[in-house]
């Protein structure tokens, strides 16, 4: 499929909690920064729309990365992710994200990527975590096609031997 949105697939678990969650009241403010790499062999630029956001614990947010294809291919990608402070990583639900699908772009194509998420409100019981006020959510994207899939024989072939 190649839409010109991202391919993005839902976090059922996490969405379910969306129906009961609230913006915790009085809850502290938490700058989550966004930071993003492509691996050394991937000609894509990949960045984030907006340095960060600011949320309190149980509210939502929609945050975009852009991706250009900058070759003549078109080409596979998928990203990783992490996050830093690592514990806080518990309490961090994407509901929806680019990174739980592979990416494919045309040649010279650029796609705005979501990521839909919130950070839960238990967060702030753990003593551990009670000053922490900046997370980083950091994505890697790697190439996962190294041989070019252009041909739709070649497609036809592996669903054959996958059957």
């Amino acid at each position: 499929s190649h839409g010109r949105g991202a391919r993005t697939w839902t976090d059922e678990e996490a969405a379910a909690k969306l129906a009961s969650l609230r913006p915790v009241k009085d809850g502290r403010l938490i700058t989550v920064r966004f930071d993003s790499t492509v691996g050394d062999v991937l000609p894509w630029s990949f960045i984030p729309a907006q340095l960060d956001v600011k949320v309190v614990p149980g509210e939502t947010a929609l945050s975009f990365f852009t991706a250009t294809n900058k070759s003549d291919k078109a080409i596979t990608g998928v990203a990783t992710y992490n996050v830093h402070p690592p514990k806080v990583g518990l309490y961090f639900n994407k509901i929806q994200c680019f990174c739980f699908e592979e990416q494919r772009l045309l040649p010279g194509e650029t796609v705005d990527m979501p990521v839909f998420f919130f950070i839960d409100p238990e967060i702030m019981d753990d003593p551990q975590l009670k000053h922490v006020n900046n997370v980083t959510l950091s994505y890697t994207f790697f190439q996962t096609d190294m041989d070019d899939e252009e041909d739709d024989d070649d497609d036809e072939e592996d669903e054959d031997e996958a059957a």
